[in-house]
């Protein structure tokens, strides 16, 4: 029979493994956290930057580490999302590059590869603006094509598969651009090796129910993206304690490294962003906190419920409310905040955008009242 767990103990494991790091360097914090999502809005700051500010990290000295030349300590790649991994987890991502390689058999960006291949042996390092025809096909009478799939060049589509096969790497940018590298030269000889499909899955599991504290087999699965099952009989074979979290439906298995009766919640008021994995699996914030919020950056204002930028706002081990921000014009500007009174004062939720507004030193304007969520 599996032990009991409250609810409130469940959510104080929870923050006790995302928001109290025990360690204050960029390098330490990102090897336990296993990835940090990256996100190319900047409504505040990007979604990367935000994940350490959170976690009370200098960004300035992450950003010089992120751009070491020599020896570096990230490398870019599909984690949760688009993330920054350390270089000690690239053999460990064998088992996605293969996965990459089977589904993109095809050779129809064959010479495309093969002239960015060239273009690599012979500078070394290259980006985009180094290609032919760019990144981007324009000139076809489309107003904004973004990011979009559909109009990057032969060259770009190569270089990113390349990216997934694993011939090519990434471990820093020039500004936005990516600067692609072969991974031989980019990734540190002590780490290209490539660990076997079952030490690849060992290694990913161990690594969210680490960094959840507690969670079921869909919120350790879902850390690194991986399929149920696999997820499943790994717990299994690690031996994992199952235990039955107040409130939650099925089994869910708790980190052996957690000591219960030592954890607490978050030191200070902290406004997160919802691409942090805090809050990455919208029906395990539900279930820790009663919120099941939704990203609106892709909906049309007339159509939002809450604002543009939610950023949930943290106080102890619970979550009280949320505000929407949007730096602008040395400003930093409360779009819209909702906060139940009966959870935690609202002094928590000043503080945690004052905090936010340091991040980007900027003034604090409030647009929006404060309402509760019964008017939600």
């Amino acid at each position: 029979m599996p032990e009991s767990l409250r609810l409130a103990d469940a959510r104080r494991i929870a923050i006790a493994a995302q928001l109290r790091p025990k360690a204050a360097r960029f390098k330490t914090v990102l090897e336990r956290l296993g990835c940090i999502q990256l996100d190319t809005i900047s409504a505040v700051r990007r979604a990367h930057e935000l994940t350490l500010l959170a976690r009370d990290l200098d960004v300035e000295e992450a950003v010089r580490s992120l751009d070491r030349r020599k020896a570096p300590i990230a490398f870019e790649y599909w984690a949760h999302a688009m993330s920054l991994l350390p270089v000690s987890a690239w053999p460990y991502l064998a088992r996605r590059r293969a996965s990459w390689r089977e589904r993109y058999a095809d050779d129809s960006l064959a010479a495309a590869e093969a002239e960015v291949l060239a273009l690599l042996r012979e500078r070394g390092a290259i980006t985009v603006s180094d290609f032919p025809s760019g990144a981007m096909h324009r000139g076809q009478g489309v107003g904004n094509m973004g990011d979009s799939w559909n109009f990057r060049t032969d060259h770009k589509h190569a270089v990113e598969r390349l990216l997934w096969f694993g011939e090519v790497a990434c471990t820093h940018r020039i500004g936005f651009k990516r600067v692609y590298q072969l991974a031989e030269r980019a990734i540190p000889a002590e780490h290209l090796w490539d660990a076997d499909d079952a030490e690849c899955l060992r290694y990913m599991v161990s690594t969210a129910l680490r960094n959840l504290g507690v969670g079921t087999t869909k919120d350790v699965a879902d850390y690194f993206r991986l399929k149920i099952a696999d997820t499943e009989r790994v717990l299994r074979e690690l031996e994992v304690e199952e235990v039955a979290v107040e409130g939650w439906k099925g089994r869910a298995w708790i980190d052996p490294q957690v000591r219960r009766t030592r954890v607490t919640g978050a030191e200070r008021a902290v406004a997160v962003s919802m691409f942090d994995q805090l809050v990455w699996l919208r029906e395990r914030m539900d279930r820790l906190w009663g919120h099941g919020w939704k990203i609106e950056i892709y909906v049309p204002e007339p159509q939002r419920t809450f604002g543009y930028y939610c950023l949930p706002v943290f106080a102890g081990s619970d979550l009280p409310g949320r505000v929407a921000l949007r730096r602008s014009n040395g400003e930093l500007v409360v779009e819209a905040a909702q906060w139940d009174d009966a959870r935690a004062d609202r002094e928590h939720l000043h503080a945690a955008v004052d905090r936010a507004a340091s991040w980007v030193g900027a003034e604090v304007r409030w647009k929006a009242e404060v309402r509760g969520f019964d008017t939600a």
